[in-house]
C-alpha cells in the first residue's frame, strides 16, 4: 500500500494500533483543518492552538476505540474538536461573566453593602462543607473537586476520568443533591 496516499481512516487505525509514524502522518494530513475549525469557533489564535494540540492528545488515547463503521475518522475528529472549541469558549465566557458580575459588586458604596459574615459563622459553614464532602463517595467527590476547585468542565471532567458525559453529569447532579441535603440537616443557628 503506498503510504502517502493513505486516508484518514486507515493512518487513525493503524495510530489506534500504536502506530506513531501513522499518527504523526494524520496529525500532518489533519491538523490545518482542526486548526481552522478550532480558530473559527474561538476566534482567539492561542486558544485555538491549545484546543488542536488537546484534540490530538485525545485522538491519541482514543484512537484504539475508533470504529469506522460508526462514521469516518475525519468526522470523528471535527466533532472532538469542535466540542473541546465550545467548551473552551463557554469556559471563557463563564470566567468573563464572573469577572463582569465581581466588577459589578464591587462597584456597590459602602452605604449599600451589607455587613460581613461574621469569621465565626464563615469557619463554621467552611467546616460543615468540607465534612459534607468527606462523606462523599470518592467519584462523587472527585467529580466535584475538579468541578468546583479545578475549574474543568463536565467534558473535561469525562474525558480525564475516561467515562462517559452522562455519568460525569449524573455524579456531579447527585454529589450537589446529597451535599445540600447534609447541609441542610444541620443548619447553622446565630
Amino acid at each position: 500500500m503506498n503510504q502517502d496516499t493513505d486516508s484518514p481512516d486507515q493512518l487513525l487505525l493503524r495510530a489506534g494500533s500504536g502506530c506513531s509514524d501513522s499518527f504523526s502522518r494524520l496529525y500532518d494530513t489533519c491538523a490545518d483543518a482542526l486548526f481552522g475549525i478550532a480558530l473559527g469557533i474561538t476566534k482567539n489564535h492561542a486558544e485555538a492552538q491549545e484546543i488542536l494540540q488537546d484534540a490530538f492528545v485525545s485522538i491519541w488515547k482514543n484512537a484504539g476505540r475508533y470504529d469506522p463503521s460508526l462514521g469516518s475518522a475525519t468526522g470523528w475528529m471535527i466533532h472532538l474538536t469542535r466540542n473541546l472549541a465550545i467548551d473552551r469558549l463557554r469556559k471563557r465566557q463563564r470566567s468573563d461573566d464572573l469577572q463582569r458580575r465581581f466588577s459589578e459588586e464591587k462597584a456597590v458604596t459602602d452605604e449599600d453593602a451589607e455587613p460581613p459574615e461574621s469569621p465565626l459563622i464563615a469557619a463554621e459553614t467552611a467546616r460543615r462543607v468540607r465534612k459534607a464532602l468527606s462523606i462523599l463517595p470518592g467519584d462523587q467527590r472527585m467529580a466535584l473537586d475538579l468541578a468546583f476547585f479545578e475549574g474543568c468542565t463536565q467534558t473535561e471532567i469525562a474525558e480525564r476520568l475516561c467515562e462517559p458525559l452522562g455519568t460525569i453529569k449524573s455524579r456531579i447532579r447527585r454529589a450537589l443533591e446529597r451535599v445540600r441535603t447534609l447541609l441542610g440537616e444541620n443548619p447553622v443557628t446565630d
